[in-house]
C-alpha cells in the first residue's frame, strides 16, 4: 500500500459518518460504531418523534446498522480523539489537498480555471481542453510573481516612507514659522500699547496746552473787546453831546472828528468766536486719528501743528489808536494803525466820532 492510500484510509477512519468531517470529542455506541458526541445526539434528538422506528422506549437505532443501543450508553473513544488530531494536523490529510470528487491528491493546476485539480479531473470533459500544468510549477510560477509584486510594493513603501518624512519635516518648518510669526505679532501688539500709551499723553499734554493758550488769547481778546466798548461808549457819549452844539460849531470840528473816526474804526467784520473755537486740528482729529494709528507706529509722525495763530483768535486787531502797538505784525490790521501825534489839531479830549462824520443833516 502506497503512501497515498494510506492516507486515504487514515482519513476515512478519522472522518465520522454523520457530519463527514474529522471527529470531534468522537463516541462509540454499544455496536462499535464511532459518532461526534453533537453529532449522534442532534440524530437522535430528530428521531425521538417517529415512535414506529423504536421498538422500546428510550433506545435508538444506529445510523449505520440501525441497532438499537440506549441513549446514555455511550463512551467516549479517547484513541480515535487522537487520531483525528493526528489525522488534523498532518499536511497530507488536509482537505484542500485531496479532490472533493474523487478524493485524490491534487497533483495538477488548471491555468484556465485557476483552480488545482486531480488526475481524474485532467481526463473529465471540463479539464480536457484546458491548460494544465504540475502543481510545482505552477507554485514556483505563482511564487515568482508574488516577488514581483512584494518588491512593486516595497518600492512603493519606500517611497511612501520618504513622502511622510518629507511631510513631517515639512509640518515640523510650518509649526516653527507660525510659532516665530505668533511671537512676532505678540511682540508688536505690545510695542503697539507702548506706542498708544505714549500718543495718548503727548496728544493730551498738546491738548491741555493749546487749551491753555486758546484761553489766554480768548482773555486778551475779551479784555481788548471790553475796551472797545467803553471806548465806543464814550465815543457815542461825545457825538451826542456833539450833535447838540451849534451848527457852526459842529462844521468846525467836522473833518477833525472824520479823520480820527476812519483811524478808530477798521473797516471789514471781525472773526466769531466760533471761528476762533473750530480748531482745524480739533475738528480733524477725531476722524484722522483711526487712520493716524499706523503712521504712528511706524513713522512716529505728529498729526498738524497745535500752535494757535492770530487769524484763529477773536479780533485780530486793536481797534484803538492807544493800542495799535499791541497789534502783532502778521495782522491784516498791522498797516491801518498809525498814533496820532501832539499836535494844535488833535483834540485833547481824544474824542472819536463816526467814520462817516456829519452831513449837517442831523
Amino acid at each position: 500500500m502506497d503512501a497515498v492510500e494510506l492516507a486515504r484510509k487514515l482519513q476515512e477512519e478519522a472522518t465520522c459518518s454523520i457530519c463527514l468531517d474529522y471527529f470531534t470529542d468522537p463516541v462509540m455506541t454499544t455496536c462499535g460504531h464511532n459518532f461526534c458526541r453533537e453529532c449522534i445526539r442532534l440524530t437522535w434528538e430528530k428521531a425521538k418523534g417517529k415512535k414506529g422506528r423504536r421498538k422500546r422506549r428510550g433506545t435508538f437505532p444506529c445510523p449505520e446498522c440501525r441497532e438499537l443501543s440506549p441513549q446514555r450508553n455511550l463512551r467516549p473513544n479517547r484513541l480515535l480523539t487522537k487520531v483525528a488530531e493526528m489525522a488534523r494536523q498532518h499536511p497530507g490529510l488536509q482537505s484542500r489537498d485531496l479532490c472533493k470528487v474523487h478524493q485524490e491528491v491534487l497533483k495538477l493546476f488548471c491555468e484556465d480555471d485557476q483552480s488545482p485539480i486531480c488526475v481524474v479531473c485532467r481526463e473529465s470533459r471540463e479539464h480536457r481542453a484546458h491548460r494544465v500544468v504540475p502543481v510545482e510549477e505552477a507554485v514556483q510560477e505563482h511564487k515568482l510573481k508574488l516577488e514581483d509584486d512584494m518588491e512593486h510594493l516595497r518600492e512603493e513603501m519606500e517611497k511612501t516612507q520618504k513622502l511622510q518624512t518629507r511631510e513631517q519635516q515639512a509640518l515640523a518648518k510650518w509649526q516653527e514659522k507660525v510659532q516665530e510669526r505668533r511671537q512676532r505679532v505678540m511682540m508688536e501688539f505690545k510695542k503697539m500699547a507702548v506706542l498708544l500709551v505714549e500718543e495718548e499723553q503727548h496728544l493730551l499734554q498738546a491738548l491741555r496746552q493749546e487749551e491753555e493758550d486758546t484761553a489766554a488769547r480768548l482773555q486778551q481778546s475779551m479784555a481788548a473787546l471790553e475796551q472797545q466798548s467803553c471806548s465806543l461808549e464814550t465815543l457815542l457819549l461825545q457825538l451826542e453831546d456833539r450833535s447838540k452844539r451849534e451848527p457852526l460849531q459842529m462844521l468846525r470840528v467836522r473833518s477833525l472828528e472824520q479823520e480820527q473816526c476812519e483811524c478808530a474804526v477798521p473797516r471789514g467784520h471781525p472773526h466769531r468766536t466760533e471761528d476762533c473755537l473750530q480748531s482745524p486740528w480739533a475738528d480733524r482729529s477725531a476722524q484722522e486719528l483711526p487712520r493716524y494709528v499706523g503712521p504712528v507706529l511706524s513713522a512716529g509722525a505728529t498729526p498738524g501743528g497745535l500752535d494757535i495763530h492770530w487769524s484763529f483768535t477773536l479780533y485780530p486787531y486793536w481797534p484803538l489808536p492807544g493800542d495799535a502797538q499791541m497789534a502783532p505784525s502778521s495782522s491784516p490790521w498791522h498797516h491801518q494803525y498809525r498814533p496820532l501825534g501832539y499836535g494844535p489839531s488833535r483834540d485833547p479830549g481824544s474824542q472819536l466820532e463816526s467814520a462817516k462824520g456829519r452831513t449837517g443833516r442831523e
